[in-house]
């Protein structure tokens, strides 16, 4: 995959994956717009926010809403994300999957979305926003706005992303899709 919001967004065309990278950050939904402006209250001279700056004090109101993802290192060199925390709206949708690793409870065919998503935002180094199909088992027809920025972990590396997502249904993803396609051609 090629990095960056663009390989991303080539890499999901390609895949047929239901999601699209925005480097512009311009959230739709106030509350993800609140929480970008939280992330970047913390950030200086671009250094990106510790954890420990953002999470969880400075994020109470956003308690239920987000989840906080670690990558981890695997045998023969491979990542894994692992789920350190998902607030109980974001498991209505996506599951209560806390302490577990991505791989364990995302199926298998949505994997390489999910860490390519991940891997973008941490490789980036800054907030980005994401649209895309939630494609759970329980609700398919939803359609999500996702804010993801990463965070410095208390051991000092860039290894961990803050995530938070606002769903809709009644949408189908061909119409999001193009809908966000002409926008971001105009930007």
């Amino acid at each position: 995959m090629s990095s960056g919001v663009a390989g991303y967004n080539q890499t999901a065309k390609a895949n047929g994956w239901a999601s699209l990278c925005d480097g512009s950050v311009a959230f739709s939904h106030p509350d993800l717009r609140r929480l970008l402006d939280l992330w970047r209250s913390q950030t200086t001279q671009h250094r990106i926010p510790l954890r420990r700056d953002l999470y969880p004090q400075m994020v109470k109101s956003f308690q239920s809403d987000i989840a906080l993802y670690e990558r981890v290192a695997a045998i023969g060199g491979a990542r894994r994300w692992r789920i350190l925390q998902i607030g109980t709206s974001f498991a209505q949708i996506m599951g209560k999957h806390s302490g577990k690793f991505l791989d364990e409870v995302i199926p298998a065919g949505l994997v390489p979305r999910w860490n390519a998503a991940l891997d973008t935002t941490l490789t980036q180094g800054v907030a980005l926003r994401f649209l895309a199909r939630a494609d759970t088992a329980r609700m398919p027809f939803l359609t999500g706005e996702y804010f993801s920025a990463p965070l410095i972990a208390d051991d000092g590396s860039a290894s961990l992303i803050l995530a938070a997502a606002r769903f809709t249904g009644g949408r189908r993803w061909n119409d999001v899709e193009a809908e966000a396609r002409l926008i971001l051609a105009r930007g």
